[in-house]
């Protein structure tokens, strides 16, 4: 019997043989027959649209989406603001397509300036998304940002919570340690941690960053800094901390749930800024604790409250972790992009 259900292709950069948490999604969450293909090629991100790579890169995303056309899918999923997401947004801008519908997930990019390589750039930007269908966001007010800079009617964005990989829910049951971890490149507001350091705090603090990440600031007695650690060491890291804690600057979009929700998802007590990237993830004093923007000394009591205090530490870890399970998975986020493709119709 042939499947009434709609076609969707989902297209990625990478290598095919490689395992990718998406193959673990039940499908049938989506109301729709998914298709997932990956574009290989030599370096799974291209740099430089003058290159050779990126020239295979805009002949191959072309190739599948007219092999899409003709199989009639009804959409195409790329993620984020990646080539492969201009490209498909400017070939069916620039030849009228509207099928299969594009639709971005995890749509981000950086916020519009003064400068006029930014403006220029917005600029092309609003022309190219104009035949994009809609637009899959990590928080509500970084989706009020960018109906606002785009013009995008209000339908053409919607909010789906983000998620993590369902392996970092399993609990390895490490022994916690007085340890305070932080992690994380963009955005980031290590001055801010680096100043409740300064101000006095009751656990030593290990920071995973990149090396340029604290600009001028010193680091002071009791912090330690680590460089571009593999990913499994880093989740063993916070699967030690007694405190995981994500400093952030104030922004229009929305950065740090990937490191947020390893955290919640490892059964961590979490200290973070009060910010667009998690005001929509974290119920205060319940699965977390919020701090204001750039509040050195509120940051510092938070730490020290929870160092003092290890059955709060223990109840909002659980309580995180029970929030992951219940919201923050693969699966919610399939049946969350179901539900707003059924709302955009």
């Amino acid at each position: 019997m042939t499947s009434t259900r709609p076609k969707a292709l989902l297209i990625r950069v990478g290598r095919p043989d490689r395992h990718w948490w998406w193959n673990d999604v039940n499908h049938d969450r989506l109301d729709c027959e998914l298709v997932c293909r990956t574009l290989p090629l030599r370096t799974p991100k291209v740099e430089n649209p003058f290159s050779r790579d990126f020239v295979l890169l805009a002949v191959r995303t072309f190739q599948m989406l007219w092999q899409a056309r003709r199989e009639r899918f009804a959409y195409v999923f790329t993620f984020e603001n990646d080539w492969l997401t201009l490209l498909i947004a400017s070939f069916q801008t620039l030849f009228f397509l509207r099928r299969p519908r594009h639709v971005i997930l995890q749509f981000i990019m950086r916020e519009r300036t003064a400068s006029r390589a930014s403006r220029l750039k917005y600029a092309f930007l609003r022309w190219c998304y104009r035949s994009v269908h809609l637009c899959v966001v990590s928080s509500r007010p970084e989706g009020d940002y960018y109906r606002q800079a785009f013009g995008f009617p209000a339908d053409k964005v919607a909010f789906v919570p983000f998620h993590t990989d369902p392996a970092f829910v399993a609990l390895d049951h490490a022994p916690e340690q007085p340890l305070v971890v932080a992690a994380g490149r963009t955005f980031r507001d290590y001055p801010t941690l680096l100043e409740a350091a300064r101000l006095g705090l009751d656990l030593p603090v290990t920071i995973v960053a990149g090396r340029h990440s604290f600009g001028d600031t010193a680091v002071p007695p009791g912090v330690t800094t680590l460089f571009d650690i593999p990913l499994p060491e880093l989740v063993a890291l916070m699967a030690r901390a007694a405190i995981v804690v994500l400093p952030l600057t104030e922004r229009q979009i929305s950065t740090g749930q990937s490191v947020l929700l390893e955290a919640m998802a490892k059964g961590k007590a979490v200290i973070v800024t009060r910010v667009n990237g998690t005001v929509d993830y974290i119920d205060h004093l319940r699965t977390g604790v919020l701090v204001p923007p750039g509040d050195a000394a509120a940051l510092r009591d938070a730490i020290n409250r929870l160092a003092g205090d290890p059955e709060q530490r223990r109840r909002l870890g659980a309580a995180a972790r029970e929030q992951v399970l219940a919201q923050y998975l693969p699966d919610h986020y399939a049946q969350g992009v179901a539900r707003v493709l059924r709302d955009a119709r």
